[in-house]
This record gives structure tokens, sequence and C-alpha cells, in this order.
């Protein structure tokens, strides 16, 4: 070849054909796509994942949604009803049993703040004689200390507490449209069923496909398995609160305990207090600031055993997940993803944790002192009945 050959620009070595040892192998062609494809979505992720955040719960929440109703929908199913008729019925009994729950518990708790705020000022005029006669330091009479207060208060207070409820109020119905969403994309999930499956199996490969399902089906039962056991904590808080509220004479027990278990189960990180803060005014109101205090302690005491007894172990025996991955998950969690985290932490890792199983390698365990408890000599009877009570009862 010519030296000014040479120098021409030859087009067919930009798209060699097959066989030229100056075409590049096979893969290089699609790893440059994927390549390309990462990049975009990554740079996606990054510029507009906060603008598509709520989305993303709201999707999420759907399909929790959408997998919790799917064993009372197959039921429902198999009795001859149809999936569409099924799926409607589940989530709107859902729906209506929430908004019930809120209707009867929010009119009770505007009634008992109404009653206590009418026996404030008598509370005060106690506090203010019991301070008198303690510490000779004289209050300001309930009547001046209206203008007391009012001294203090700042001209803007007005306009900062105008824009305090208006974005409450524009945080609500914020709050009420991701529901609705949530609502209508569980319908969606639900009423597709396996249609929705057989679409997204069509794309994958056999083998593929049941790697998919498989993923499926233990998702869906470790949520059956978190409402499971969160059901039964309810129960347990309800029927220990409702004993508690009895033995002090508190009306509205029976409500008042339904309304502590089932908030303080299934709204994460603050539940316990939402649920525990309507029979705490309850008490105040009813029975006395004295009673108020005696049911902060015995909640206080409650929590304290749910969360190193109870909640382990149902946790453990219905997701067949460690108590303490249990419960740092849920902070980690809640500390990423907010109250939605919290939630759906417990199913999410109890998932993760079967599918590992299921994909990791296992080997057989070496025998060494350190791998089990040594064998008791004898059992006192303090350790059987501890036994007892862990077997039959816990």
């Amino acid at each position: 070849m010519s030296e000014e050959s040479k120098r021409k620009l030859d087009v067919a070595s930009l798209f060699p054909s097959k066989g030229d040892p100056r075409r590049p192998p096979e893969w290089y062609g699609r790893a440059l796509f994927y390549a390309v494809i990462a990049v975009y979505l990554g740079w996606f992720v990054f510029t507009s994942y906060g603008k598509i955040t709520y989305i993303v719960f709201d999707i999420v929440i759907a399909l929790f949604l959408a997998l919790a109703v799917e064993p009372l929908v197959i039921r429902l199913i198999r009795h001859g009803w149809k999936r569409g008729v099924a799926s409607v019925t589940c989530l709107a009994g859902l729906l209506v049993i929430v908004i019930v729950l809120m209707a009867l518990f929010g009119n009770m708790f505007v009634q008992q703040m109404i009653s206590m705020v009418k026996g404030l000022p008598d509370l005060y005029n106690q506090f203010a004689a019991f301070v008198d006669a303690k510490t000779h330091f004289k209050l300001p009479e309930m009547n001046d200390l209206g203008g007391e207060i009012m001294k203090n208060i700042k001209g803007s207070w007005v306009t900062d507490f105008a824009g305090q409820a208006v974005s409450t109020t524009m945080g609500v119905l914020g709050q009420i449209l991701n529901l609705t969403t949530a609502l209508m994309v569980a319908f969606y999930i639900s009423i597709a069923g396996p249609k929705l499956r057989r679409s997204v199996c069509q794309w994958i490969a056999p083998r593929s496909q049941r790697r998919f399902l498989m993923v499926w089906t233990v998702v869906q039962d470790q949520i059956s398995g978190f409402l499971f056991s969160r059901s039964i904590l309810a129960a347990i808080n309800a029927a220990c609160m409702s004993v508690f509220l009895m033995i002090i004479k508190v009306p509205y027990w029976l409500p008042l305990a339904l309304f502590c278990g089932i908030v303080s189960q299934f709204v994460p990180t603050l539940g316990t207090y939402i649920g525990g803060a309507l029979p705490v005014l309850f008490a105040w109101g009813e029975r006395g600031i004295g009673y108020a205090i005696g049911v902060v302690v015995f909640i206080t005491v409650y929590q304290q055993i749910e969360n190193l007894v109870l909640s382990p172990k149902i946790s453990e025996r219905t997701m067949d997940l460690n108590p303490c991955i249990a419960f740092l998950t849920v902070l980690f969690f809640g500390s990423i993803f907010g109250a939605a985290g919290a939630f759906l932490a417990l199913p999410i890792t109890a998932s993760i944790q079967v599918l590992l199983k299921v994909a990791m390698k296992r080997y057989p365990l070496v025998d060494m002192p350190l791998m089990s408890d040594p064998e008791p000599n004898k059992k006192s009877k303090m350790v059987e009945a501890a036994d007892a009570i862990n077997e039959h009862v816990i």
C-alpha cells in the first residue's frame, strides 16, 4: 500500500465488518449501551429524585396494601367472588374501618379536650395554692394571668400563627392526596393480580420468572406475617390497657384501649405517644392529674415489657427475624425514610433475609464450645417457672 493511500481516511475502519481484526468484541457494544443507560439513570436520580419522592412512596405504600389484602382476596375468589369485586371490597372495607375509628376517637378526643380545658382554671388554682403553701411564692390570679401572658406576646405572633395554620392545612391536604393516590394504585395492582405478574414475566427468561415469582411470594408472606404480629401486639396492648383503665375506673375504657393498641402498633415511631395520649387525657379530665400520671407510668412500664419481651418474641415467631435486627432496622429505615420507612422496615428486612438464605451458600458448622451454651446441671424452681411462662404464655 502506497504512502498516499495510508494517509486517506478509511471509512471501513470505523464500522469494520465481521471477521475484520479491527472490529471490537461482540460484548463491547452492549457494554457501551448499558454504560450510557447507567450514566443517564444516575444523572436522572441525582437531579430529579427529590421531585418524585412522594410518587415512589405512594407506589411502595400501594404495593404494601395490595400484597397485604391479597390473602383475603384469594380467599374470597375461592368462594366465587370476582377479583375486581373482591379487591374493591377488601380495600374499601379497610378504608371504612380507618375512617370510622378516626371519626369515633376524634370526636371523643375533642369532647375530652373541651372538658379538660374547662377544668384548667380549677387545676391552676390548686397548683397555685400548693406553691403558696410550700414556698410562700404567690402566683398571679387566674383572672390576671391572661393579661400577663398577652404582655409577653409579640406583635408578629398572629402572623406566625396564620402562616403555620396555612402550612399545616396544606400538609394535611397533601397527605390526603397521597393517601388517595396510594389507594388507587393499590386497587389497580390488586385487581390486576395474576395478569400483572404474567405481563412482567413474559419479558424475562423462565429461570428469571421463577426467581421473580419466588421474590413476590416471599414479600407477600412477610407482609402478612408483619400484619399478623402487629395485630397480636395490638390485641395484647388493648387487653392490658382495658384492664388497667377498668381498675382505676376511667370511663370509655374499651374504645380508649382499642385506640391505644391500634395506634401504638400501626403508627411507627410516634404511635406509642399518640396512642397513650388519649387515655392520659381522659384519666386527667375524669379522675384528676394523679390518675393521669398513673396511666403514664403504666404505659411506660408496659412499653418496656413490650419492647424487650413481647415484640422480639412475636416478631421472631411470625417473621423469623432476629430481635436485634428488627430493632435496628426500624431505627435505620426510620431515620432515612421517615415514618413510612419505619413502618415498612420489618417486612422489607424479613424479605431480604429470606431471599439471602435462599440465594447464598451455607456451610456446616464446626463443633466448638462457643457455638452453643453449656447444658445446665440442674434447673431451679424459678427458672422452671420462667420457662413454663415463656413456652405456654409468651
